[in-house]
């Protein structure tokens, strides 16, 4: 392995967006009032919140999020992604209910969550304490029993002259239908679609579901953005990781997903080699194609990665709040999942209805999130895209378990320190050290490394620390 680059370069970056940031009160952690909305000063500062609305609450519906908006606003989320909220297919369904990647009709709602009007009011209720609602679209596949199969047979690829089921990583998805993304009549039809939620219900953006299928040319997505643009210029999340590949697709999207990343995470948690992860993000943060105003989206969990391996608790164990404290702070866009604030620990499937245990809260992960919520969306230092700052990462006299690294943008500079032994350590800079005085963000109190450059952190303990200017 090659060493790492402990200094990490400042990317050229506009001063535009911060001029937003005289707007935001200066956080004093040793008296907060987290429970304060306050605003994101810049685009690529957002917290995502996935949800699926079958299981988000206990009605299942739009009405059942809507009622938990306040909370989710108080806690710092600022785009709301939708899993797919049409009709699902009954042909050939999976499971009981079926999965909301197999639509039925791209122009209407699942009955299940509510009407028109419901999913109106929640948009307007969401607009009006200034987060947005994402919806996740589907442009590879469509259920077998959507009227575009019988009315456009044309849209449809065809093997022996009928459609076809995908298959993807040698699984096939026998619920759905394979489109034919070639034929322009199919594009325009797609297009269609998606300006009706545009034009109709005033989204603010679309999270592209396989959107590097090979069945789907790079250039349909450039096109319907061109044209979607020409209604309301909306945000684009492309489900793919293009950090080495995809450089057609990579051009038409805002945001893409750090795949790679959340795979060298879980490889962590098993295998404990600190040295790679401290590598592994050097990395994800240097990559020269993100330094052109695209940003990444960081997790822990997502809808895949709980019906298929589990809850966050389940693949990271007693690592797993450290983790939160890194992947909040060593990159972009971070994404929660369902109910991941609360600490539930279930393993939800995509097929049936099931419900997050909202009273089964795990307070310290709650308000841990809640705080670093605020923390990346008002802080300069956390920026991402084109305002990314610089990393450094600091070496220490025990590199096998203390991960200690800043983030720095002009004036803006977070310290963290994380601990990554079930054990308590002391440890000290080697070397280098941070300059001045800290404010400690999670607990109060000041520090200065200069004075003592030791310092101790429980067993998978944290510290997050803000250079007091």
């Amino acid at each position: 392995m090659k060493a790492i680059k402990y200094i990490i370069s400042t990317l050229v970056a506009s001063s535009l967006l911060f001029s937003a940031c005289t707007t935001v009160e200066p956080i004093d952690p040793d008296q907060p009032n987290w429970d304060t909305p306050v605003a994101s000063i810049g685009e690529n500062n957002k917290v995502i919140y996935e949800v699926n609305v079958r299981n988000f609450s206990k009605s299942g519906d739009f009405n059942g999020l809507r009622a938990e908006l306040g909370r989710l606003n108080k806690m710092g989320v600022d785009v709301l992604w939708l899993m797919p909220i049409h009709p699902i297919g009954v042909e050939k369904r999976s499971g009981t209910m079926g999965s909301p990647y197999s639509v039925k009709d791209f122009k209407a709602i699942n009955p299940d969550y509510g009407t028109n009007d419901d999913f109106k009011n929640l948009i307007k209720d969401a607009h009006d304490m200034q987060m947005e609602i994402w919806i996740d679209w589907v442009a590879n596949h469509t259920a077998w029993d959507n009227s575009w199969i019988t009315e456009h047979p044309e849209y449809y690829a065809k093997k022996g002259g009928k459609p076809y089921a995908p298959v993807i990583n040698d699984i096939e998805w026998s619920d759905v239908a394979q489109l034919k993304m070639t034929a322009l009549a199919t594009q325009d039809a797609m297009i269609d679609a998606m300006k009706y939620w545009v034009s109709e219900f005033n989204i603010d953006g679309f999270r592209c579901d396989y959107a590097s299928s090979p069945m789907i040319p790079a250039t349909f997505w450039s096109k319907a953005r061109t044209e979607i643009d020409a209604i309301k210029e909306v945000k684009w999340m492309c489900e793919a990781d293009c950090e080495t590949y995809y450089d057609d697709l990579l051009e038409s999207f805002d945001y893409d997903y750090a795949w790679g990343f959340n795979d060298r995470l879980s490889d962590f948690a098993t295998n404990g080699d600190l040295e790679s992860l401290r590598q592994n993000c050097s990395d994800l943060f240097n990559n020269d194609r993100y330094s052109n105003g695209k940003s990444r989206m960081v997790y822990l969990t997502n809808h895949d990665l709980n019906a298929d391996k589990g809850s966050e608790f389940s693949r990271f164990g007693t690592k797993l709040k450290a983790l939160t404290v890194l992947y909040f702070t060593i990159y972009d866009m971070p994404l929660l999942y369902n109910g991941q604030e609360v600490g539930d620990d279930q393993q939800m499937g995509l097929f049936t209805k099931e419900s997050v245990i909202w009273n089964n809260s795990t307070p310290e992960i709650e308000t841990l999130i809640k705080k670093l919520s605020r923390l990346k969306r008002t802080t300069p230092a956390l920026s991402g895209g084109s305002e990314r700052g610089s990393l450094y990462i600091y070496p220490t006299d025990d590199m096998e378990n203390i991960f200690a690294f800043q983030r720095k943008k002009g004036d803006s500079e977070v310290l963290v320190l994380l601990n990554f032994s079930s054990k308590s350590v002391s440890a000290q800079f080697a070397g280098n050290q941070p300059i001045g005085d800290f404010k400690n963000y999670l607990d109060g109190g000041t520090v200065n490394f200069a004075n003592d450059p030791r310092f101790t952190l429980p067993a998978n303990g944290y510290a997050v620390y803000l250079k007091k200017n």
